[in-house]
């Protein structure tokens, strides 16, 4: 039987992520419905280098064909550049696979082929030594192959989006695992960069395997905890009725945590009992602006009061249920805001969202067009939306010195944007840890109402003041694990302010110390699926 190893690491919130690499568990799970032994390596980012080789040295046989390295979010760990070009060197018959939802990810590892988008048909045609690609060169020369899988290997239409785990995966009963309902969204909202939206069908999977899936992660290995990785689960109420009559049948009620839309939410009730009955209790809203001329000019525009009271309303439905937490995700500096109308927004939270969390960010317009990635319609068209490049020594004339606020949130952003253009003429390259600043390369943005430097002061200084209702949320809901690690720790307490909650970095450690000691042991059992 064909052996492969693939290796995962999720960027995370706090500190060494105890979260599974998804999809690194996802390819395995498919190969091995074709009949290869594949063994997933998780918490990649928290190995040594000599660890790495020494787990290579006991599992890499004649019969290892590939070396899979899978990406959430970025795998560019300052340690893999080590480790890889030595595991290309001491096996050098042994393909080296990357994959990931974007480029960047993975920039200048020394692979062999990159999988770019949903994987499973893609590595499917590598590993049969027949795949559609393309030549390319990093910039530090090293050149591979890339493999459009998001046009030549479509794989988000796919009906079985199972993931099966292995007793060699030591998954214990307190993680939170991740679960697909569907690939992409039927949305289309001005700022988005996802590849796969704007899709006008049902794209979900099938109702019988999430049974299947969440029935034996709880009997072999007591799980009830997910997070749901779709873009949008309330899209269609066909899928939540599949979804809800399936889930109903478990001998429990799993606890789950997913983005929802709020305008869907709030204009169909009837859905309501469908998202409670799927144990759908934390939910993600990206509202982006209560100021709806904001809201609307990028696609979400349900009068503002409305959408409002029916959050409220939600909630208090779903706390008769029992537990219930919900995050607002917002933008700072869409077209028509202003201070005012942020300061408006602050003031409804204040008064009606206390007990549960949000965010705000800054508008993020991106300055520079990354290889093979869609763009947003305000990334292609800034002037369209009222958008002009400009800089930080004509938004801050006097060069007023930056002064952190009381959790300085957005120094690091500032100082990147005042160092890329104090080099906007050099190319610069750097293969360390991904940052966000690096990632999300800023436009430094003006409009007629606001320029991103005040927007990131106002942000900074006055909507994160301190000693305020939201200075001290609880979690965000896609952070839960970090907590959950702690088998003391249960669901319901996510509902807790954090400074009474302190993430258990000891525990995570050793909870990942553990699990590398087990895999380090040769603890190897092997199941088919």
């Amino acid at each position: 039987m064909n052996h492969g190893i693939i290796m995962g690491g999720v960027v995370d919130y706090y500190y060494d992520s105890i979260k599974r690499a998804p999809g690194a568990h996802k390819i395995a799970t498919h190969l091995r419905r074709e009949g290869w032994d594949i063994e997933v390596l998780d918490f990649v980012n928290s190995w040594t280098v000599d660890e790495l080789k020494e787990f290579s040295r006991q599992r890499v046989t004649k019969k290892t064909k590939f070396l899979g390295l899978s990406a959430t979010f970025s795998i560019r760990f300052q340690h893999l550049y080590k480790f890889v070009p030595w595991f290309k060197k001491e096996y050098p018959d042994v393909l080296i696979i990357a994959g990931s939802q974007a480029l960047y990810n993975v920039e200048g590892l020394p692979i062999d082929y990159m999988v770019h988008g949903y994987g499973e048909l893609a590595i499917t045609a590598i590993l049969k030594g027949n795949p559609k690609y393309s030549e390319h060169q990093w910039l530090n020369g090293h050149t591979f192959r890339r493999v459009d899988a998001t046009h030549d290997y479509m794989a988000a239409r796919m009906k079985n989006l199972s993931t099966y785990y292995e007793d060699r995966d030591h998954i214990q009963p307190q993680e939170v695992l991740t679960v697909e309902f569907g690939r992409g969204c039927i949305f289309n909202c001005h700022f988005c960069t996802l590849t796969h939206r704007n899709i006008k069908q049902d794209h979900s999977r099938s109702e019988e395997n999430l049974y299947h899936e969440l029935l034996e992660n709880y009997e072999k290995w007591g799980v009830t905890n997910y997070s749901i990785s779709d873009e949008t689960v309330n899209d269609y109420t066909e899928k939540l009725y599949r979804y809800a009559n399936e889930i109903k049948k478990l001998p429990f009620k799993p606890n789950m945590v997913g983005y929802i839309r709020g305008d869907l939410l709030v204009s169909k009730p009837d859905d309501w009992q469908m998202i409670s009955d799927i144990g759908l209790n934390s939910q993600f809203y990206g509202i982006e602006s209560f100021h709806r001329p904001s809201a609307r000019s990028v696609g979400k525009g349900m009068e503002t009061v409305r959408l409002q009271d029916g959050l409220l309303e939600y909630k208090e439905y779903m706390r008769e249920r029992g537990h219930f937490q919900a995050h607002l995700s917002l933008i700072a500096g869409l077209p028509h805001e202003t201070l005012d109308t942020l300061r408006s927004t602050k003031k409804w939270i204040l008064e009606n969202w206390v007990g549960q969390s949000s965010q705000i960010m800054p508008l993020w317009i991106p300055d520079q067009t990354r290889a093979f990635e869609e763009q947003s319609r305000f990334a292609m068209d800034p002037g369209k939306y009222g958008y002009e490049k400009t800089s930080m020594a004509e938004s801050n004339p006097n060069n007023a010195p930056w002064e952190d606020g009381a959790q300085s949130r957005f120094r690091k952003l500032y100082e990147g944007i005042v160092k890329r253009e104090a080099n906007a003429n050099k190319m610069i390259y750097n293969t360390k840890e991904s940052t966000f600043q690096e990632e999300m390369s800023f436009m430094n943005w003006k409009s007629d109402t606001l320029d991103l430097y005040k927007t990131i002061w106002y942000l900074e200084h006055e909507w994160y003041s301190p000693d305020d209702a939201l200075d001290n949320q609880p979690p965000l809901p896609f952070s839960y694990h970090n907590w959950l690690i702690d088998p003391e720790v249960k669901w319901e307490d996510m509902s807790a302010p954090q400074n009474t909650l302190p993430p258990p970095v000891e525990y995570a450690k050793e909870f990942i110390n553990i699990y590398k000691q087990k895999k380090l042991a040769n603890v190897y059992h092997k199941r088919s699926v």
